[in-house]
């Protein structure tokens, strides 16, 4: 093997290795935001105009004429 491929097997391993670092940054903080609230309890989201009952008007399933 020449030099410039060992230069360049050497900057492919680095890469590998700064990605792998990043990722395992990133699921840590997720599993630390998630984890982090589960003592509160999570009010469950419904869509706009579904339930009645989250405070979002209701779309009637046939609008009415207006004349």
């Amino acid at each position: 093997m020449s030099v410039a491929q060992n230069a360049g097997i050497r900057k492919t391993v680095r890469q590998l290795l700064v990605a792998v670092a990043a990722c395992t940054a990133v699921a840590g903080g997720a599993t630390f935001a998630v984890g982090s609230d589960s003592d509160h309890p999570v009010t469950p989201q419904t869509v706009a105009g579904v339930a009645e009952d989250n405070g979002w008007p209701v779309v009637p399933p046939k609008p009415s004429p207006t004349n």
